[in-house]
């Protein structure tokens, strides 16, 4: 993978260079011999040409595209975290406690029992309850996907774009991107904040 980083568009596998007052991005295998290397460099305003052309694209079709992404992934997360046994386990628990509340309510109420041990019986299981429900917190909490807040981020984000950009903007694009990979000579895949991936072609000019 080749990682984007706010002080280089392409770097890890990619190298930035200067060459006759043009900048391109180039292997570094390529860099220490290019006969050793079939990738070719690429000339740095042919990545801000794609990526305003994946931004274009993400700014008119990225709403949706974005939002069905976040459903499957909350019907997966929920899915997968309805059939985990511990969670069935604490549901269970918690179901169990409100019920031995409410009858220890109605007992109360009746006078069946003591007050004395009324008020202990619903302190203790108040206390019950409230370790269950942080137990079962903590199971969901470590079960936590960064893709699905990465991707609500996004599309709070999209909302506040411009619907055109006439030119690269560095800062939006560390906003959007997290990384590019150079898949071939013609094509970059552009990897967004939340993982979702966006190809484009490269412009081809003399290199």
């Amino acid at each position: 993978m080749i990682f984007y980083h706010r002080t280089a568009l392409l770097a890890t596998c990619y190298t930035r260079k200067v060459c006759r007052g043009k900048t391109y991005w180039v292997c570094r295998t390529y860099d220490r011999n290019k006969d050793d290397c079939p990738s070719e460099r690429i000339p740095e305003v042919e990545i801000h040409a794609a990526f305003l052309w994946v931004y274009h694209k993400l700014r008119l079709h990225g709403e949706p595209i974005l939002k069905q992404m976040l459903d499957h992934l909350q019907i997966v997360r929920e899915r997968r975290m309805l059939w985990s046994l511990e969670i069935i386990e604490l549901n269970k628990k918690i179901s169990d406690i409100n019920d031995q509340e409410r009858m220890l309510a109605d007992m109360n109420r009746c006078g069946l029992v003591d007050p004395d041990i009324f008020i202990s019986r619903s302190n203790e299981l108040a206390r019950q309850l409230r370790t269950a429900k942080q137990e079962k917190e903590r199971i969901l909490g470590a079960e936590h996907d960064d893709t699905i807040p990465q991707t609500k981020e996004l599309l709070e984000l999209l909302e506040t774009l411009p619907e055109f950009l006439p030119a690269f903007d560095e800062e939006i694009f560390a906003d959007l991107v997290d990384g590019i990979t150079a898949d071939a000579n013609h094509v970059l895949r552009f990897r967004l904040k939340n993982g979702l991936e966006l190809t484009e072609m490269v412009e081809r000019s003399v290199r």
